[in-house]
């Protein structure tokens, strides 16, 4: 039996309080458990059970934490002595601010909650922690943290299982804005800071640290400026992320007050953000004269659209951001999967990514076979974070929450004469904030 998570993405709460609560865990332990009980009751006890923690656990990149400290400290920085030591600071804030959950994860599951067998549990690291594969003291910790053997030795980029039937990857590889590496998927690619790092923390992280600052918001009332901060803070929960754009205009009009502030703001950290000197060269290496729309053309488009905020904040731009949407609206993950089989083991019969957010199980193909063609299905964990979704009618924007875990059995598990796989969704509407 081996379980899937993904994108829980833990964090020092500095940019937010998007920690997902110690009893979320419990509820899905409980679930595992469940499961394997039954399969016992069923005659076919489950004698090994993997939980696999599938990239974007711990998130290094979405703090306030970089942003006082000199460029070149910063993990797109030159100092990497220095980035190590705030990184392993950044880590341990994040460990203090989720310990009742640490202290769960790091137990043996077998005592506090259960388990007819002890977990093993296995890390692959997506690109929010991409540093905790970097550096062996922080790769000592993470181990800790999951309770899992301990060592300071590299984590493997990709997870299979042929008794399973599965092959996963974070998915992060086919993101071309945060993954820096080659084809060859060596431990060197990943270890290349991608675009991604920087927007997340330079623009996404740093838009409420420094609106909050702007002399403007002290106009506002604590209840509004509360408010304001926390919408701010939700930006990255954006779905989809070419609705962005639409999230900032609409804190714009429901924030008349702060305005200007919003809008000195954009206008600075783009600025600065594309004076620092790792998208400099980004932009020389990705800016390609034969590609007139290459990855580089979309980031400057972007940020083109970001600095003319102020002048365009109004519905009148929306056509702008409708054409700017054509280049983030194809599923990249999707469209890969299916080449994973061309190197796979014959035995694969599941592909499974994390990364984007959104779970979904997608039929592949039917693979010739005896007795009956083989399926082959492409699955992602989706995350455990709030996510805002854009509304099919009118303007506005509605938050839920999600968990997602995904289940492979052997078939001696399920009496069966293949690999299957069970998948579970819950979802909770707690909070009444909505934008419109």
């Amino acid at each position: 039996m081996i379980v899937f998570v993904s994108d829980l993405h833990f964090v020092d709460e500095t940019a937010g309080k998007h920690n997902t609560k110690t009893e979320a865990f419990r509820i899905f332990f409980e679930d595992v458990r469940w499961a394997a009980e039954r399969r016992r009751e069923e005659g076919r006890p489950v004698d090994e059970i993997k939980i696999v923690f599938l990239g974007d656990i711990f998130d290094l990149l979405r703090t306030e934490q970089w942003l006082s400290l000199p460029v070149s400290e910063r993990p797109w920085g030159s100092n990497t002595k220095k980035t190590e030591e705030h990184a392993n600071r950044i880590f341990d804030d994040i460990a203090a601010k989720n310990r009742e959950t640490f202290e769960l994860l790091g137990s043996r599951l077998s005592e506090t909650e259960g388990f007819p067998v002890e977990p093993e549990r296995v890390y692959v690291p997506g690109n929010h922690d991409r540093l905790c594969n970097l550096f062996p003291s922080l790769r000592k910790k993470v181990r800790q943290a999951l309770g899992m053997a301990p060592g300071d030795g590299p984590f493997s980029h990709f997870f299979q299982d042929i008794d399973h039937g599965v092959f996963a990857r974070h998915g992060h590889e086919y993101d071309k804005f945060n993954y820096e590496g080659g084809i060859g998927y060596r431990h060197s690619d990943y270890m290349r800071v991608p675009i991604g790092d920087p927007i997340t923390t330079e623009l996404v992280a740093a838009l409420p640290w420094k609106v909050m600052k702007h002399p403007a918001v002290g106009k506002l009332t604590a209840g509004e400026q509360r408010a304001l901060r926390k919408h701010l803070e939700e930006i990255e929960n954006v779905r989809p992320f070419s609705a962005t754009l639409e999230w900032l205009l609409y804190q714009v009009k429901s924030n008349l007050i702060a305005k200007e502030a919003i809008e000195d703001t954009i206008n600075e950290l783009v600025q600065g953000f594309e004076k620092l000197p790792f998208v400099r060269r980004w932009y020389d290496h990705h800016d390609r004269w034969e590609n007139w729309v290459d990855e580089a053309d979309k980031v400057q488009a972007v940020l083109y659209l970001l600095k003319k905020f102020g002048l365009f904040s109004s519905e009148k731009w929306l056509p702008l951001l409708d054409k700017a949407k054509e280049w983030f609206a194809e599923d990249e993950l999707a469209k890969a999967a299916p080449g994973e089989y061309a190197h796979a083991d014959s035995r694969i019969r599941y592909v499974v990514y994390g990364h984007s957010h959104d779970p979904l199980q997608a039929a592949v193909r039917l693979a010739p076979g005896s007795p009956s063609p083989r399926a082959d299905v492409y699955l992602n964990t989706g995350t455990w974070r709030t996510r805002y979704h854009k509304c099919r009618e009118g303007l506005g924007f509605i938050g839920w929450k999600n968990l997602t875990w995904v289940t492979f059995w052997k078939k001696e598990e399920r009496g069966l004469d293949y690999p299957s796989f069970e998948t579970w969704t819950g979802t909770l509407k707690n909070d009444p904030e909505a934008r419109s």
